[in-house]
């Protein structure tokens, strides 16, 4: 297995549409990283640059200790998996998983065993003489990974796998190729737009937008020390709640209060200095859902709580989602299943304060 290092990479399509802009990465021998964002943000294409199926347009790309900007895909030893299976569907799943070893000339012993391996990890031993028009979506995902496997390559990588398949699938199937890694041992690189799956399969997020790398950290590292406004947002299901106000000052007690006035809250005290400077001015505030407690007594707390009709109620079991008007902007609160509040009626919650996040209104970057 090898690392793979990206050194300000950039891709500029004809007419000047920069895709990547300068791209720095370093991907550790063995680890498991994710590529996150929505459409358009990049993802793809520095993973079809790490590949060689996209042409470098500035930076450096190693394999291992490599240079591979001008080396050909077939001799960078990578495996890749796409969102379609691209399975021959006149060959049996046997065919598929060996056809890339047998041309290139590997004994037949050698290629028998290599196949039977990746069949026994993915469980697939039995579909070995099937064609993929009698396979399930799984079962051909499944089949597309073995094919990688077989190769053995220093470097996997997944382009949005699991696209193609229904929710449920999706699920099992994350989880099968985080096991797959797992037992492996090997390097990943991993490509998708769900941040669920980012959060529930990385070692390491690696977070894009129009081009730029955002954020690299680890999941727990995003969700609770996000860089900026965008990562905050795009990180959590329900996402973070995300309010414009103003920093105020007085008593020694700094508040933060939205436009409308109906979010009036205390700046909790580890939050104090770094918000001084920001009195008077404009800054967006974070509450993550889990961080606005139903009040039981439904009694408003100066300070500390907020009190805002209620427009939606989507009970999840165990849970329900609020969805609530604060003076005009609708903000989500995940609560106990204990009662069901009421549609069209006001609802008091606590604002765990502790949990919120601050963001500068200009540059949207944390402020810490």
């Amino acid at each position: 297995m090898a690392k793979v290092e990206l050194k300000s990479v950039k891709k500029i399509y004809p007419g000047g549409v920069e895709a990547v802009k300068g791209a720095n990465l370093v991907v550790n021998d063995k680890e498991f990283v994710v590529f996150v964002g929505p459409s358009g943000c990049g993802k793809s294409t520095t993973l079809r640059m790490i590949a060689g199926l996209e042409e470098i347009s500035d930076g450096e790309v190693f394999i291992g200790d490599t240079r591979v900007n001008d080396v050909p895909p077939k001799n960078r030893d990578i495996a890749m998996v796409f969102q379609n299976y691209a399975l021959y569907p006149h060959m049996t799943v046997y065919k598929n998983m060996a056809f890339g070893l047998m041309l290139r000339k590997y004994p037949k012993k050698e290629i028998e065993k290599r196949v039977r391996e990746a069949a026994q990890i993915l469980g697939i031993e039995h579909l070995l003489d099937r064609k993929p028009k009698a396979l399930s979506g799984g079962e051909r995902q499944r089949v597309a990974v073995g094919r990688a496997i077989v190769r053995q390559p220093k470097v996997f990588l997944f382009d949005e796998p699991l696209s193609n398949l229904d929710a449920k699938l999706r699920v099992q199937m994350r989880a099968e190729i985080s096991k797959l890694h797992t037992r492996l041992q090997s390097t990943m690189i991993y490509v998708t737009h769900d941040q669920v799956e980012a959060m529930t399969m990385g070692d390491r997020i690696v977070v894009m937008l129009g081009g730029s790398i955002q954020q690299i950290a680890t999941p727990l590292e995003l969700y609770n020390k996000p860089a900026n406004k965008f990562v905050a947002g795009f990180i959590g299901s329900p996402p973070m709640n995300l309010i414009e106000g103003t920093i105020n000052g007085s008593n020694g007690q700094l508040t933060f209060r939205d436009a409308s006035g109906v979010l009036n809250v205390n700046v909790a005290q580890q939050h104090q200095n770094a918000l001084q400077s920001y009195t008077g001015k404009k800054v967006f505030i974070g509450i993550r859902p889990e961080d606005l407690q139903d009040n039981i007594s439904q009694t408003i707390t100066p300070g500390k709580s907020v009190q805002a009709p209620v427009e939606v109620v989507e009970p999840m079991g165990s849970e329900i989602y609020l969805y609530l008007n604060v003076g005009g902007h609708t903000i989500t609160a995940r609560i106990h299943a204990d009662r069901e509040p009421e549609v069209n009626k006001p609802h008091v919650l606590d604002v765990n304060m502790d949990k919120a996040h601050y963001f500068a209104a200009v540059s949207e970057v944390a402020i810490r």
